[in-house]
């Protein structure tokens, strides 16, 4: 991640109806640490095509020995069957670059995301677990999906 790409990210992706949720700057708390350059070390990372094009984020870290994904892909590309291949990168990126302590990769995705759960779901994420979050528009249902790969 880079200044040019942060901005572009927190600027420029508006997703559209109730996908606004996952609009960068629309939460404060994810916005600060998205712009947190400290979090661009090794947690923070930018997706960019075979053409250097910035199609998306990814976000990598460890909390409580479980290894958690957190990702958006670039609004305009939404919708047009990408996102297994996305998600699968960014798993495939995980596995490579960081030491994962158990044979699992988590994320967390709001419920009404049906989308993104059949995205999710055809990547190879099964889910574990219901929750619920407090978020910039309130109390939020999330479901905990996670992924078993070769340890």
């Amino acid at each position: 991640m880079n200044e040019k790409y942060a901005n572009d990210i927190v600027s420029n992706w508006h997703y559209d109806d109730v996908y606004s949720f996952y609009d960068m700057a629309a939460d404060e708390d994810d916005l600060r640490i998205f712009t947190d350059t400290k979090n661009w070390q090794n947690i923070i990372r930018a997706v960019l095509n075979e053409n250097d094009e910035l199609v998306g984020w990814a976000s990598f870290y460890t909390e409580n020995d479980e290894f958690w994904l957190s990702l958006g892909l670039r609004p305009d590309l939404t919708g047009q069957r990408l996102g297994e291949e996305f998600v699968s990168e960014c798993v495939k990126y995980a596995i490579s670059q960081y030491k994962l302590i158990k044979p699992t990769i988590k994320l967390a995705v709001a419920l009404f995301n049906r989308r993104a759960i059949k995205v999710y779901q055809r990547a190879g994420f099964i889910e574990t677990n219901k929750t619920i979050k407090n978020t910039h528009i309130g109390q939020v249902d999330f479901i905990e999906m996670e992924k078993h790969i070769a340890h």
